[in-house]
């Protein structure tokens, strides 16, 4: 197994995920100098830089990690490539744009990366001596590579890239004929090598099928890949892992190891090259509404056996130890998630860091003796740390936001626990006001997560939910882990199951009714907001209650049969609805039931829409119905679709808007007052950005 060269993703599309900074106590009676700190802004909030994923050297010497920071000139958030010598702590930038893969050579004293330069016609391998340098180019592909991977002499690179078209689709595509089939395979992705001495490319698995992962013995005599019938998100499941055994072990052939219902996600091979791990949503042999829980495969055998089969948690990353004996992983238990070890024959899990943290990115060095993460918590950005897993003692390796407290004047957010009247024990988190003060009911904002598999976890500092501007405006926001969310059992995640809105919507009104008993939040100053789930959330809210006085649905569903098949997935959806939405068995009342617009003549409640105009995962389409059926009803609403963007939102200047426009929204209709919108920096030419490039196209309609 490779692991010390195993290649780490850009940050570009977890920069949505911000992390949460130092947050300190901000109550009544704390001392003047702390009072006078700034309060953070949306631009602030924006521009924060962010530790990303980190990379150690084989024999831990040295840490590549990420850097992701906002580029108003450019518009959306730029990563840079760095590393730290671990002996001294002295970082050096490697690359001020970091491309979108980075691996160590085994030596330690090269660094490859994927880039796009000059004339490049397609992202090519690049190059980077460890000391400094000029960076060289590799390969001269025809299609992007990634997820590269060191061999263990040193003498090539494997990695993933399509197949290139062929000479007579290539050139219809250049007369623009270029009509297909609609989720026709098209491009294959096949796994190649490319040779260090001469650059050249060859493919090593290619066929009429995808490769989707790898990994690689360091010796290179077995090689693990997994492959599926297309790039498909809902074909993902039937996909399957294969192997090959080389050399003494074996002739050479391709075997599939793995035949069933579940993808294998993030599968590695095991040093000893005997098994493989992966993680699944699966027990028993087979798929099901189960949180990811760890496998082993016995390669010879094909024999699968589950580990750490016990707790309420769900795995999410996993990876070998040195010696193949232990596993290393991280766990999501509700609102923390934390880095754990199992031994590899089963038994006992440990605990090797986490507390009130969310802990992700694990990367291991091949001699097993570094093993390095992210974390954040509600006290601290999100870093860089190293251990020794033998003895595990954490230390910071990153230093981006130091002093960041002492700026600003941060929020508190702490776990709560309620339960809710028909019996479930619940958690959330609750983000305090600037200037609390125990006993007085301030004006409340819930936030419903998306997923829905997933969870709220600390997080002050997520841009989507700027909690330090809420909080600076004197506002409690609330987040419920509802039921059918991750972290807190196979029981609690299927609480969907045959009803979506069964047991979640209820969770949600629980945790409000907790903290408005506790005297904490004003009943008749009550708003609510989510994006993704929860969006769907916050619109099914308003059509049992009119308790909120304003409301944000943000990229949300309102109508499950078009929603079903208008998406790009339909995974876990059938499990919720019990059947597809069509034909004469569908089981329309379920659909009908829990769609926000089948009863959206009950809303009374104020309500802006937010949505990326290319969003294939909750098409835009539901928020212009759910638009357009709330003004035919003559319901206070406003609808924003974001040009070009996905699912979340990529560019600054849209996310600053979006800040905006929000809380503007509830300023209007929940706290009181006005607010005023902030502008983005200017650009660096001598102008106002924000002025010569408008966020939207339109008025605050269709």
């Amino acid at each position: 197994m490779v692991a010390a060269s195993r290649m780490f993703r850009s940050l570009l599309l977890a920069a949505a995920l911000a992390p949460a900074l130092p947050a300190v106590p901000a109550f009544a009676g704390e001392d003047a100098a702390v009072r006078a700190r700034a309060t953070m802004g949306a631009v602030d909030l924006l521009s924060i830089a962010r530790a990303g994923s980190s990379l150690p050297a084989n024999d831990g010497s040295s840490i590549l990690y990420r850097v992701s920071q906002a580029d108003w000139k450019k518009n959306h958030a730029v990563t840079e490539l760095w590393s730290v010598d671990t002996a001294s702590g002295k970082p050096r930038r490697m690359l001020a744009d970091g491309g979108t893969d980075a691996a160590w050579s085994p030596d330690g004293r090269t660094i490859a990366f994927v880039d796009r330069r000059d004339e490049d016609k397609a992202s090519q391998i690049y190059l980077l001596p460890a000391d400094g340098g000029e960076a060289r180019k590799l390969t001269t592909l025809r299609t992007a590579p990634a997820d590269l991977v060191w061999s263990g002499d040193g003498k090539s690179i494997y990695f993933l890239a399509n197949l290139p078209d062929g000479k007579e689709l290539a050139a219809r595509k250049k007369e623009r004929d270029d009509m297909v089939a609609f989720e026709s395979p098209g491009a294959r992705r096949a796994l190649w090598k490319a040779d260090l001495a001469t650059g050249k490319a060859e493919k090593i698995v290619s066929g009429d099928f995808e490769v989707r992962g790898f990994d690689i013995s360091a010796d290179g005599g077995v090689l693990l890949y997994r492959r599926a019938t297309s790039r498909l998100l809902d074909d993902q499941a039937a996909s399957e892992l294969w192997v090959r055994v080389n050399g003494d072990k074996g002739n050479g052939a391709d075997r599939r190891l793995t035949d069933n219902d579940y993808q294998e996600m993030g599968a590695r091979l095991a040093p000893d090259g005997r098994s493989a791990l992966f993680r699944a949503n699966a027990r028993d042999g087979h798929y099901g509404t189960f949180n990811a829980n760890l496998f082993v495969v016995d390669l010879a055998t094909g024999k699968i056996r589950e580990l750490a089969d016990g707790p309420p948690w769900a795995i999410e990353e996993a990876l070998w130890s040195a010696d193949s004996r232990s596993i290393y992983f991280t766990a999501q238990e509700g609102v923390r998630t934390g880095l754990y070890a199992v031994p590899a024959a089963g038994g006992r899990w440990r605990k090797l860091a986490g507390g009130d943290s969310v802990i992700s990115s694990i990367a291991l060095s091949r001699d097993g003796r570094m093993l390095t993460y992210t974390e954040r918590s509600a006290l601290q950005p999100e870093e860089v740390l190293r251990l020794d897993p033998r003895s595990p003692r954490p230390v910071r390796v990153t230093h981006l936001n130091d002093g960041i407290a002492e700026r600003y004047r941060l929020p508190r957010q702490e776990a709560i626990h309620w339960t809710a009247p028909d019996g479930q024990a619940l958690e959330g988190l609750v983000t305090y006001p600037l200037d609390y003060v125990p006993g007085h009911a301030y004006p409340m904002i819930v936030q419903s997560h998306g997923g829905p598999r997933s969870a709220d976890q600390f997080n002050v500092f997520a841009y989507g939910r700027f909690l330090p501007l809420l909080a600076a405006r004197g506002v409690l926001v609330l987040s419920v882990n509802y039921r059918g969310g991750t972290g807190y059992g196979d029981t609690f995640l299927q609480g969907m199951n045959a009803g979506y809105f069964r047991h979640a919507d209820k969770d949600v009104l629980s945790g409000v009714d907790e903290l408005v008993r506790r005297g904490m939040a004003d009943p008749d100053r009550l708003g609510m907001m989510g994006w993704s789930a929860g969006g769907h959330m916050t619109a099914r809210l308003e059509t049992v209650t009119d308790r909120f006085k304003a409301a944000v649905v943000g990229a949300g569903a309102v109508d499950w049969p078009s929603m079903y098949l208008g998406s790009d997935t339909r995974w876990q959806r059938k499990e919720w609805f019990v059947t597809p939405p069509y034909g004469t068995t569908a089981r329309r009342d379920l659909y009908q039931d829990y769609s926000p617009l089948a009863a959206v003549d009950k809303v009374t409640t104020p309500t802006l829409i937010l949505a990326g105009a290319q969003d294939e995962r909750v098409p835009s389409a539901q928020s212009v119905m759910y638009y357009r059926a709330l003004s035919a009803l003559g319901v206070d609403t406003a609808l924003y679709l974001a040009p070009r963007e996905p699912h979340n939102f990529r560019e600054l200047r849209h996310r600053l808007f979006q800040i905006n426009v929000q809380m503007d929204w509830f300023s209007a209709r929940v706290f009181g007052g006005t607010y005023e919108a902030e502008k983005a920096p200017a650009s660096g030419k001598g102008e106002d950005a924000a002025e010569t490039d408008a966020a939207f196209t339109g008025a605050p309609a269709e």
